[in-house]
């Protein structure tokens, strides 16, 4: 359930989110419990109750869906690109197990740092993704992306995206941090949700 409108309702803008759009998902914190460290094994691999669900109930929609994510970790030599592609396919084995056979595409960055084109708040995954999914009309700007941090949001603003948070992970720290001035036009067009099952629900009754 949605609790908080910071901006408009999206559905109420049709020339803004388009019908069956792609939707950006970030993945700790909003798809799998964030530790508070790295998550790189299956076993360390925690779903958040109903995401997953959720994930199938917006491809059976006819959504796009695109997982983009920060994994500062492969910089750092903390784990490899080789462990994060084995995590991811477990993570879509998971995904298959409870109805969703397929999704559109993930991308991550090697690190977190500012100056990385391809870290987020930066954009360049998401450029990257329409790029090379252009086959799939994947179009960022008539869409959502759904992060739980305000680099999340900063890069869905930043894309033309409408930022979607969501109180899991660290959403709840998020949430506060968007009331301050600084982030007042982010906050504006942001919609916060419990978690991303309220978002798939609200997606699905509009």
């Amino acid at each position: 359930m949605v609790d908080i409108y910071w901006g408009e309702d999206p559905m109420s803008a049709p020339d803004y989110v388009a019908p069956k759009c792609v939707i950006g998902l970030d993945r700790d914190g909003v798809i799998n419990v964030d530790r508070g460290t790295y998550t790189w094994k299956g076993t360390d691999f925690e779903p958040i109750p109903g995401s997953l669900e959720a994930i199938a109930k917006l491809r059976k929609l006819g959504h796009g869906i695109a997982i983009i994510t920060n994994q500062g970790g492969i910089e750092k030599r903390l784990f490899t690109e080789q462990d994060v592609d084995a995590l991811h396919m477990y993570m879509l084995e998971l995904l298959g197990n409870v109805g969703c056979p397929s999704i559109d595409a993930i991308y991550y960055s090697a690190s977190s740092h500012k100056s990385d084109m391809y870290a987020k708040p930066n954009t360049g995954m998401f450029k990257r993704c329409e790029k090379e999914q252009k086959h799939k009309n994947i179009k960022f700007s008539q869409g959502f992306y759904v992060g739980d941090k305000l680099s999340d949001l900063k890069a869905a603003h930043k894309i033309g995206a409408k930022p979607i948070l969501v109180r899991t992970g660290y959403g709840l720290e998020t949430e506060k941090q968007l009331k301050k001035f600084t982030y007042r036009d982010i906050r504006k067009k942001t919609i916060v949700f419990d978690d991303l099952s309220s978002f798939a629900d609200y997606i699905e009754a509009h």
